[in-house]
C-alpha cells in the first residue's frame, strides 16, 4: 500500500510539472489565434471563442500590425538559422581540439587553463558590450552575419571547451598508449580512437551551442538595425512599442521562432540524452 501511494504521489507531482511547464506553451499558442478582443477580456479566455489564424498570415505575407510595420519573419528565420548553424560549427570544432588537448596532451597549468576558460564565460554580456560594439564597427562588421558570428562564437566557446573535455576524459588513456605502441602518431590517434568515441558528445555540444545562439538576443538587438542580420529574438521584440504592445503577433512570432528548437530537440533526443550521460567529468 505504502508503494502504491508514492507511486500516485509521484504522478500528481509529474503532471503538476508538466502543467507548470506547458501552461506558458498553451497560453502563448491560445494568445496567437485569439482576436484581440477575446485576449483583452476580462475574464481572459483560456479556450478561444473565435479562433483565427490571421497572425500567422501577417508575419508570412508582412504588412502593417496594430504597433506598426511588422518585420520580415522569413528573413529573420534565415538569419537566426544561418547564424547559429556557423557559430555553432566553428565553435564545436575549436572545442573538440582544444578539449582533446586539456584532456590528453596537457599535463601542467592545465587546471590554470579550466579555470581561465570557466572565468571567461562568468563574465556578463553586458560588461562587454561597448567594447565588442567598438570593434564589430572598427571591422565594418555591423549588420552582417559575421559579427554576430564572431560575438556569438566567443561566448559559446569556453562552454564548448569545458563540455568537450569532459566528453574526452571519459575516454581512456590505455586507448592511445596501445595506438601509439602500434606507431599511430598523436594526430592519427585522435581521429581515428578518439574522435569516433566522443560523438555524442559532438552530437551534445553542437546542439547546445546551437540554442544558445538561437535564443540569443542582447547583442542581435545592438549590433544589427536592419533586416539583413536581424535575428528572431529581435524580430519578436519589435511588436512593442513606446505607447503599444502587440500581444497577439508577439506570441505569434514566439510560436514560430520556438519551432525550429523544438524540431531540433525532438529529432537528436536520442544523441542529447546519449552524450549527457556519457559526458561527466571525472574527478
Amino acid at each position: 500500500m505504502h508503494k502504491k501511494a508514492k507511486r500516485i504521489w509521484l504522478y500528481v507531482a509529474g503532471i503538476i510539472i508538466c502543467i507548470v511547464i506547458l501552461a506558458p506553451i498553451y497560453w502563448m499558442f491560445v494568445s496567437a489565434i485569439s482576436p484581440k478582443v477575446e485576449l483583452l477580456s476580462t475574464p481572459p479566455h483560456w479556450f478561444p471563442e473565435n479562433p483565427t489564424i490571421e497572425n500567422f498570415k501577417k508575419l508570412i505575407t508582412g504588412g502593417s500590425g496594430t504597433s506598426g510595420e511588422i518585420p520580415n519573419f522569413a528573413k529573420a528565420l534565415l538569419n537566426s538559422t544561418g547564424i547559429a548553424l556557423i557559430a555553432g560549427f566553428i565553435s564545436l570544432v575549436l572545442a573538440t581540439f582544444a578539449g582533446y588537448a586539456l584532456a590528453k596532451q596537457f599535463k601542467r597549468f592545465k587546471k590554470a587553463y579550466l579555470n581561465l576558460i570557466v572565468t571567461l564565460r562568468m563574465f556578463p554580456e553586458v560588461a562587454l558590450a561597448l567594447s565588442l560594439y567598438l570593434i564589430i564597427t572598427k571591422l565594418g562588421l555591423m549588420n552582417t552575419w559575421w559579427g554576430l558570428i564572431i560575438v556569438y562564437t566567443s561566448f559559446i566557446l569556453p562552454y564548448s571547451i569545458w563540455m568537450m573535455y569532459g566528453y574526452f576524459l571519459t575516454i581512456p588513456n590505455e586507448l592511445d598508449e596501445v595506438s601509439k605502441i602500434d606507431g599511430a602518431s598523436t594526430i592519427k590517434s585522435f581521429f581515428k580512437i578518439d574522435l569516433p568515441l566522443v560523438l555524442p558528445g559532438l552530437s551534445t555540444t553542437f546542439i547546445f551551442t546551437f540554442l544558445m545562439c538561437w535564443d540569443e538576443f542582447f547583442y542581435g538587438l545592438i549590433l544589427t538595425s536592419d533586416m539583413r542580420a536581424k535575428t528572431i529574438t529581435v524580430a519578436v521584440s519589435e511588436f512593442t512599442t513606446r505607447h503599444l504592445i502587440d500581444y497577439s503577433m508577439m506570441m505569434a512570432g514566439g510560436l514560430v521562432a520556438t519551432i525550429p528548437p523544438l524540431i531540433i530537440a525532438a529529432i537528436f533526443q536520442k544523441y542529447i540524452i546519449q552524450g549527457m550521460t556519457s559526458g561527466a567529468v571525472k574527478g
